[in-house]
């Protein structure tokens, strides 16, 4: 019987193994057949993704949400005389799940039942921090705020939510996870990230993905998941969205490429290229990447999409070609597979053009359709393209808020604490600066509208921080005087009147939400009125000082002054309740920066620098001095950590490092740490950084407790991208670091 009980589950497995191979084979014959039977004007379409904009007539707005119209004669033309295979985005701002429906289901019907080949259209979306377009939907915090959580099991959750709201609404293709590691923290996307370090990038690509992507991607219940942006966009050299990065090869691969070769493994089904040039080549016309690179070193098999207007931009931005129809050769032949054109048809008309004249061969677009085919086949598009009108059910449920709710408190990171938090109960709380009554701020872009800052698109049921407090603290003990506005403007007289009457100050500073061109910025300094206020409100009263913003905005002319600061970046919904509890004592905060914070404006070293980083102007000023160091971050609690263990042994390089080491809470009360493993490779041929994060953990401990924590590492995972562009790993010694905890280790000659 014992036998039989092991037997019976790998039966099954091979069961359900076969089943997917015949299925696989039965799609890969009938895209075969349909490839046979296409004209090029059908395949050229199938490449080409159209904006929902450019197929309406009426946009939504915050007074009518819904008033958004198809146009029928723009679909019909788009759809069955152009032959289009995607559509994207929203028209202005968040629709109901009941309108999306509708304009799925219009646009399905003509796809499936007006065109030669019944192909359905695959829609696709920005569910960038929760189906973010879908109004009844739950919002989580930004990819910087889950990163500062170090839990990866809560992002797999988290996105895991994400894929079911947004596959409810009937839209089956996210773009998303940004995977773009955060190396330069005056980015306007930073809060999209997953932070500077490439280590936890990757491990929450991993969980990312698996959330997005479920156990199939037919479930209605997963979307086919978009890796972005390939490669390195998050490093513009001046800092602005979408302008040039500059960079060694092997620093590339080092720092930009692992969070992608994790997503590649976790069988993502799409990637959306750099807008932006590396090295001088724009991405969407360089082979070596999107072919060579992607394809071939990395084995890439899914869908590569261009993004918004990038191919034209080739001609009209970066002028690597002199017409429109060149972008588009340069390209298909650097190997993309849609265009999101995505308000005309320049891609489709320019790309028949070029098959026709021989410039494009036409096995080039048949490998592509090949691909999109396959695509909606995984996503049971050809089954059933229509939205499930029962499924609107499944949006917005308690679970999914609890997720929420549960994911700000564990965002949110204690910088600083004087011995003022918690607060007491009867606390008389002054609340003041521009975030405390804004639902924007909480939120941050990609909420309800792209930039996130139409306060009349938010549904009415949330709660800014003013109004969680209120909620929770009493109207009657909760002040409030806005003290600073986003546009400059100051009003310091009523906020110190208040502050009189007040126990504790609570000083919620906010950038305004912004991303890509929009969000651009050239002083990474909180604005100055914001920095005046918390300045004139430092009377000697306790000031906590709490930080909503998209990244680290400079706050060291005022950090002194303050006895308490919290990083709460972009929280999300639940971001105003988790911000009073954590104040309040009723959780323990275990939050850790996923980036360095800044204390100058031309010191923006990541954690990982060199050695030569830390020279400094004196010997009392070091190069390397953040205001919070990666991976900093406070509790209620205390953490001592003792018996670091590691092999005496030299390690051959298939081994794996084995670590142990003794975590005691020797605070008051349970606590959460998170056990951050760093290593430093003592000599390299490439200058090797001060330290890297190899692996990270977390421990729940009850005061007093000790636990062994354990890790096991490759020693192939100490290797680096030498100056040949490919891993290498030089034997030497080693430092193992964690806390206050140092041991070597010897890896030799294979």
């Amino acid at each position: 019987m014992p036998v039989l009980s092991r037997l019976i589950p790998l039966a099954l497995l091979a069961l359900c193994a076969s089943h997917r191979s015949a299925a696989q084979d039965a799609s890969e014959k009938t895209i075969s057949a349909i490839l046979a039977a296409m004209s090029l004007e059908e395949k050229a379409g199938q490449m080409t993704q159209l904006t929902l904009g450019a197929l309406s007539s009426r946009e939504a707005n915050s007074e009518n949400p819904d008033g958004h119209q198809l146009d029928p004669v723009k679909l019909r033309h788009a759809i069955v005389n152009k032959h289009i295979g995607s559509i994207l985005n929203v028209h202005n701002m968040a629709f109901s799940a009941e309108h999306w429906h509708r304009t799925l289901t219009t646009i399905q019907d003509l796809a499936t039942k007006e065109t030669g080949h019944k192909i359905p259209i695959l829609y696709g979306i920005d569910s960038v921090h929760g189906a973010n377009y879908v109004r009844e939907a739950t919002l989580f915090p930004h990819n910087l705020g889950l990163a500062a959580t170090c839990n990866t099991q809560l992002v797999e959750q988290c996105h895991a939510i994400t894929a079911r709201e947004t596959r409810a609404a009937g839209i089956p293709w996210n773009f998303g996870p940004s995977l773009d590691v955060g190396r330069q923290p005056l980015w306007s996307r930073y809060v999209e990230t997953f932070g500077e370090d490439v280590h936890i990038a990757s491990m929450m690509a991993t969980a990312a993905v698996r959330g997005l992507q479920g156990n199939s991607l037919s479930s209605p219940h997963s979307v086919a998941a978009t890796a972005k942006h390939f490669l390195a966009y998050s490093f513009p050299a001046s800092g602005q969205d979408r302008t040039q990065s500059l960079l060694p090869e092997h620093y590339l691969r080092e720092h930009f490429l692992p969070p992608f070769l994790h997503a590649v493994e976790q069988n993502v089904q799409a990637i959306m290229v750099n807008s932006s040039e590396v090295n001088g080549l724009p991405v969407h016309a360089n082979h070596n990447v999107l072919t060579k690179l992607l394809r071939g070193q990395m084995k890439f098999k899914g869908v590569v999409v261009t993004d918004w207007e990038d191919v034209k931009k080739l001609h009209n931005l970066h002028r690597v070609a002199p017409n429109i129809k060149e972008a588009v050769r340069l390209s298909v032949q650097a190997g993309i597979d849609m265009c999101m054109a995505p308000n005309d048809f320049h891609f489709t008309n320019n790309l028949i053009a070029l098959v026709r004249e021989g410039l494009v061969p036409e096995e080039v677009l048949n490998a592509s359709v090949r691909r999109i085919l396959r695509l909606k086949f995984a996503l049971g598009l050809f089954d059933n393209p229509y939205p499930d009108p029962d499924a609107a059910g499944e949006i917005g449920k308690e679970d999914a808020h609890a997720l929420s709710r549960q994911a700000a408190r564990e965002s949110l990171v204690l910088l600083k604490n004087n011995g003022v938090l918690p607060l007491s109960k009867e606390s008389t709380i002054l609340l003041t600066g521009p975030g405390c009554h804004s639902l924007t701020a909480l939120h941050g872009s990609w909420s309800y509208t792209w930039q996130g800052t139409d306060e009349a698109a938010y549904p009415e049921t949330l709660d800014t921080v003013l109004e969680s407090f209120n909620a929770r603290h009493g109207r009657e003990n909760v002040l409030w005087a806005r003290g600073a506005q986003w546009d400059g403007s100051t009003d310091f007289d009523y906020a110190l009147r208040k502050a009189r009457n007040a126990d504790v100050i609570v000083c919620v500073l906010a950038e305004r939400p912004g991303t890509e061109t929009p969000g651009n910025i050239r002083d990474l300094s909180m604005p100055e009125n914001q920095l005046r206020l918390v300045r004139r409100l430092a009377t000697g009263k306790p000031l906590v000082l709490v930080l909503l913003e998209n990244r680290p905005r400079l706050i060291t002319k005022v950090a002194g002054h303050c006895h308490a600061i919290i990083y709460a970046g972009h929280p999300g919904p639940h971001g105003g309740g988790a911000l009073y509890e954590l104040l309040m004592g009723q959780f323990n905060p275990s939050g850790r920066l996923p980036f360095t914070y800044p204390r100058d404006p031309n010191s923006l070293l990541p954690y990982d620098h060199k050695h030569s980083d830390t020279i400094g102007p004196d010997k009392d000023t070091p190069g390397f001095n953040p205001l919070y160091e990666f991976g900093h971050g406070l509790s209620y609690t205390t953490f001592k950590y003792d018996k670091l263990k590691v092999p005496t042994e030299p390690l051959n390089q298939t081994d794996n490092l084995n670590i142990s080491v003794d975590v005691t809470n020797t605070g008051p009360r349970k606590g959460t740490e998170t056990v951050h493993v760093f290593i430093r490779d003592l000599y390299a041929t490439v200058a090797p950084p001060i330290k890297r994060l190899r692996a990270f953990s977390q421990v729940e401990l009850p005061p007093g407790e000790t636990k062994t924590i354990t890790f096991s590492i490759p020693v192939t995972d100490l290797s680096y991208f030498g100056t040949k562009n490919h891993l290498i790993l030089e034997p030497g010694e080693f430092e193992v670091m964690i806390s206050d905890q140092k041991a070597r280790i010897a890896v030799q000659q294979e």
